[in-house]
């Protein structure tokens, strides 16, 4: 955990000391979609269509499992294409194409020790740590905020589906995503 946080203080302070063109920072909270129960992250935005941010999250207790914290750092890029609207007598934009990538790592203390005794030794290295490949529709009230819905796939889930595509495919709808796809919703605010 301390390597993470040096290594993200590093990759913003780079950001901060930036020159040459402006940077818009951003909170944002957002539930489910991987990310936990709730999620809240600080982040940066350079050159109008990348984004930066470093978060934390919880996952509450579950039959399944104990509480559990979460640390991400993640990338969104902001598609360019606008579509102006209104709804309820209040002017919207929606970006309808924003594509990111996050890297999440689960606290646990009785998480990912060890693989399961049932396993062979080597089988795969037991670990916490998720890469997240999520798309995103975003809806603007005004410049500062932003609501969203997200859909997000797992690293693991990504390789199971294009290993077991048939299985999926016969199992789920949507050529078997809905078996790997997960869903969220947050709300952003810029600086």
């Amino acid at each position: 955990m301390p390597k993470f946080i040096i290594i993200v203080t590093l990759i913003f302070s780079l950001f901060f000391s930036h020159s040459g063109h402006a940077v818009e920072k951003f909170v944002e909270l957002q539930t489910g979609s991987l990310m936990g129960m709730a999620h809240i992250s600080f982040g940066l935005t350079l050159h109008k269509n990348h984004n930066f941010s470093i978060g934390i999250g919880f996952v509450p207790e579950l039959d399944s499992h104990e509480e559990m914290t979460l640390t991400s750092l993640k990338y969104r890029y902001e598609g360019d294409t606008r579509i102006e609207s209104e709804l309820f007598g209040t002017s919207i934009t929606i970006s309808p194409f924003n594509f990111g990538l996050a890297s999440l790592i689960g606290h646990q203390d009785e998480i990912y020790k060890k693989s399961p005794d049932y396993l062979p030794d080597g089988y795969y290295f037991p670990t916490a740590k998720r890469v997240i490949f999520n798309y995103q529709t975003v809806v603007s009230f005004n410049s500062d905020l932003q609501v969203y819905m997200d859909w997000s796939v797992l690293d693991v889930g990504l390789i199971n589906y294009v290993r077991n595509f048939e299985f999926y495919n016969d199992n789920y709808d949507a050529f078997g995503l809905e078996g790997i796809v997960s869903y969220g919703f947050g709300i952003r605010k810029r600086f």
